[in-house]
């Protein structure tokens, strides 16, 4: 069985959860979403699940949001934010993949954005777009 194949299924087993999911994340928190098996360049998730961290950007109600996939490596490029978590470990939100995703993505909320790094990130898109 592909990898897509093992995402086809997943996604499918998500998308027909009948209980909407009871979480009401916030801009600048840091989520572990299921953002799948994907093409070509775009940022995949990992493990079984397919997940990755992601921080939400804009919240457009309680089901969609504007959300940016983060990575362990950073790169002096204008598309990545880079930054030092809670954790002290060096992030990068990618911001050339910002996307819009469900609540139904969202597995567990990982931590907070800084505020300061937030809008100094919203900054940074602003000028990227």
């Amino acid at each position: 069985m592909s990898k897509f194949d093992s995402w086809n299924i997943l996604k499918k087993q998500i998308d027909s959860e009948t209980n909407p999911p009871n979480l009401f994340p916030k801009e600048g928190e840091i989520w572990m979403s299921y953002l799948g098996k994907n093409i070509g360049f775009e940022q995949n998730g990992g493990g079984d699940s397919f997940s990755r961290p992601v921080v939400i950007v804009k919240k457009f109600n309680n089901q969609m949001f504007w959300s940016i996939p983060l990575s362990t490596k950073q790169k002096r490029l204008d598309f990545y934010f880079n930054y030092i978590d809670p954790n002290m470990q060096h992030v990068s939100a990618i911001l050339a993949q910002m996307k819009l995703i469900s609540v139904k993505r969202l597995k567990r909320k990982l931590y907070e954005m800084n505020p300061n790094q937030l809008i100094k990130m919203k900054q940074q898109l602003k000028s990227f777009l």
